[in-house]
């Protein structure tokens, strides 16, 4: 159940609906469904596109007004911009059909081991689950699909290989989220030798097993806090004991649970440590672990829904007799959003640079920082603005790995796996042939991380789109230089000539207005300012008092002196100049002071401002 609805109340009408379904002892999430389906049967569509939360009344009846004839209601309003409709769940919803948001309610049928039961459900885009465990459902990814394996003549189900093994008639019908049944097929496709299925990387908070065992609910409780306390992080710290220290990052500071305990037993932490390898595809093998590996989770529950990034690095401590591994969990949205670049409250030069950069129709933009300094969300600003500018009028792709956030108004691409690219470094020259064949304006590559996504970028950038990237450096000229350092010396010249433009950013604190502590500048933040200066190669000016925190807080600020997040950037535009003398350096010569010059707004002079205002802490800026 979603957070802040009202729990369903089950009444006979309800129970039958769901037991349709094939669901005899339905939870309070099915339940919701039910009553969304019921509510869908009794309302017209407007009012039940209101009752989701999806428009006002107050559009409706905009919409409703300017709606041709011919059109459908939910067709006409998917069609404006900014307005995010779940089409096919509306669809499926108004028709009488389930629709599963979330798959990990379901089982996977034992059939989806066979081949030829798996090349079926491809064609379908649909999964073969299991309700409670015994009733056969297939789950399309379209409302379209489930509609046309419904029309299915007499001799065709009779050679359907899902209805060979389930039998003719006996699957219930439903829709799902595509993203999960893409998960899903992913799975059962695995070149596993031994033909055992691979457990879906998805967690759903209110599975039976996640309720029963103690190292599933410590997990658990621990990551719906995480997500309650906006945490980006959890970090979990071995000890020689075998006892595991948990931290969460908040505000990009590491702070300690306040609602869970910061620390866990030697037998827990060997058990949660298990858990969640094995749920997140880390340790396929279950081995002991000895080199670091990574893993993902899409983690749902009432407290909300989460991608899950994870990393586990194995001490190797010699002579130990304990496996000790450091974790990392990232934290990331997982609903389709369409972030708007001016709620990301960036300076108006940093939008209007962006905006601009937007409306060509070519050109490299690249976004660097350190790790969780918003980049991503910077390049979910920009194509954001894209949407605005162009709307539905130009295509829009993206390859990631993984997708770590949903964007509305592009559609993004997961990396091939490596077990299933023949070549070496194939994965994204694979998905780059087939994204030219796609005609595409715009090209999201979701980071720069080695030579492969590097060339992918100059590829791509230099055939005349519009290309947007993410890579991990201090400022603007040092993410141009390992950039052009990232790929081979004859393809320099043409990354050059198709940058647009480099933005750097940073996440600084900022002080909560009703605690903070405004006091005169002391000789030693001159000081400190003074060989921050020095080190930078900059220049800049102390206003006359400066704000800090408040170590005791105020009711408002949750007693920690803070009250959220603002960036800071830096833009360095790539004018002709810029662009001669980049092409200059390539020769050997220095002309750094040409590129540092040419930024627009650095990170000390968006700092700055912040600091005059007595938004944040001189000791914030220092980055």
């Amino acid at each position: 159940m979603q957070p802040g609805r009202t729990p369903v109340i089950a009444d006979a009408e309800l129970t039958q609906l769901a037991l349709g379904w094939g669901w005899e002892n339905p939870s309070a999430e099915i339940l919701q469904i039910a009553q969304q389906a019921r509510d869908a049967k009794k309302m017209k569509s407007g009012e039940f596109l209101v009752s989701l939360g999806i428009i006002t009344s107050e559009q409706k009846e905009q919409l409703l007004a300017t709606k041709p004839e011919e059109i459908q209601t939910v067709a006409w309003v998917a069609r404006q911009d900014n307005i995010a409709v779940p089409v096919e769940r509306i669809l499926a919803l108004m028709n009488g059909y389930a629709y599963y948001e979330s798959l990990p309610q379901l089982s996977i049928h034992p059939c989806m081991q066979k081949a030829e039961v798996i090349k079926q459900a491809e064609e379908l885009d649909a999964a073969v689950m299991l309700i409670e465990e015994t009733v056969p459902v297939l789950v399309f990814s379209t409302f379209s699909a489930l509609l046309q394996f419904r029309s299915l003549g007499r001799a065709e189900r009779m050679q359907n290989a899902i209805l060979k093994i389930v039998g003719d008639g006996v699957p219930k019908l439903a829709v799902g989220s595509r993203d999960e049944i893409s998960a899903v097929l992913k799975n059962v496709r695995s070149d596993d030798s031994t033909g055992t299925l691979e457990s879906s990387n998805i967690w759903n908070a209110e599975a039976a097993e996640n309720k029963s065992k103690p190292e599933n609910r410590e997990i658990t409780r621990l990551l719906d806090h995480a997500l309650a306390q906006g945490a980006t992080d959890i970090s979990f710290k071995p000890f020689r004991s075998g006892e595991m220290q948990i931290q969460l990052r908040k505000y990009g500071v590491l702070i300690s649970p306040k609602a869970v305990s910061g620390r866990m037993s030697a037998d827990m932490a060997s058990k949660v440590n298990s858990l969640v390898q094995a749920k997140s595809g880390a340790n396929r093998n279950n081995t002991i672990q000895r080199v670091p590996t990574d893993g993902q989770i899409t983690y749902r529950s009432a407290v909300g829904d989460a991608f899950l990034r994870l990393s586990f690095i194995p001490l190797n401590h010699l002579g130990e007799l304990r496996n000790l591994t450091s974790v990392s969990i990232r934290l990331l949205a997982r609903s389709e959003t369409s972030v708007s670049l001016r709620d990301l409250q960036l300076s108006p030069d940093v939008v209007d640079q962006i905006h601009f950069a937007m409306r060509m129709s070519q050109g490299l933009v690249l976004v660097v920082g350190p790790t969780n300094s918003g980049k991503s969300t910077t390049v979910a600003g920009c194509i954001g603005e894209h949407v605005q500018i162009y709307g539905d009028t130009q295509k829009r792709l993206s390859v990631e790995d993984p997708i770590e956030r949903f964007l509305f108004g592009i559609t993004q691409i997961n990396a091939p796996p490596e077990n299933v690219v023949k070549q070496e470094n194939e994965r994204f020259g694979v998905i780059l042939r087939a994204m030219k064949r796609h005609d595409p304006d715009v090209i999201f590559i979701g980071e720069v991380r080695d030579k492969e996504t590097a060339d992918l970028c100059v590829a791509t950038a230099s055939t005349g789109h519009l290309v947007l990237s993410t890579l991990h450096a201090n400022h603007t000229v040092m993410g141009f230089d390992v950039l052009a350092k990232s790929v081979d010396s004859d393809k320099r010249f043409q990354l050059i000539e198709s940058m647009s433009m480099v933005i750097s950013q940073r996440l600084v604190k900022v002080l909560c207005p009703h605690c903070r502590i405004v006091a005169p500048v002391s000789d030693e933040d001159r000081q400190v300012f003074a060989r921050y200066l020095d080190m930078l190669g900059d220049s800049g000016e102390l206003p006359e008092t400066l704000a800090h925190a408040n170590p005791e807080g105020c009711e408002h600020c949750a007693h920690d002196g803070y009250s959220g997040l603002l960036p800071i950037n830096e833009v360095l535009p790539f004018t002709r100049q810029v662009k001669d003398a980049a092409i200059e350096m390539l020769s050997g010569e220095n002309r750094r002071k040409v590129l540092a010059d040419a930024r627009t707004i650095t990170l000390l002079g968006s700092g700055l401002v912040l600091l005059r205002e007595h938004k944040i802490d001189l000791n914030d800026l220092l980055v």
